[in-house]
């Protein structure tokens, strides 16, 4: 087992149903199948769901930890998004890496796929690290 898969993810990331699939230090790959309510009115992801899979990839590309009871905190300051095509097939994953970093500041980018590697979507953000960057992250689901 690896050291991030038995972390717990963020509750709205859950809630959308996205998956952590690889993760390491400043790198993370995240999927999602898609449901009906992810879909806007012309049937095709919705610009909001990819948003929030481009957020939580680039977040989460700062901050892995190998420490298993660890995980780093971060806030988003700046988010840029870009949609470039239109999903083909009822899954997508994102791919996410750290660009540059500071102690308190760091900077990622994402793109975001459908299965047939048709590129949906890219992203950039900029990210501050919270003090309180230690076990117990994410309140557990009731």
């Amino acid at each position: 087992m690896t050291s991030w898969a038995s972390k717990p993810m963020p509750p709205f990331n859950n809630h959308l149903g996205f998956v952590v699939e690889q993760w390491q230090e400043n790198f993370i790959k995240m999927s999602a199948e898609l449901k009906p309510e992810h879909l806007n009115r012309s049937g095709i992801p919705h610009g909001g769901f990819i948003s929030a899979l481009l957020d939580a990839t680039t977040a989460l590309s700062g901050a892995h930890s190998d420490d298993p009871d660890d995980y780093r905190k971060a806030l988003t300051l700046s988010l840029n998004i870009n949609f470039l095509g239109q999903a083909q097939s009822n899954k997508l994953y994102a791919i996410g890496k750290v660009t540059a970093s500071g102690r308190n500041i760091y900077y990622a980018s994402a793109e975001v796929f459908d299965s047939l590697d048709n590129l949906i979507a890219s992203g950039q953000g900029v990210f501050r690290y919270r003090k309180e960057a230690s076990a117990g992250a994410f309140p557990k689901d009731p």
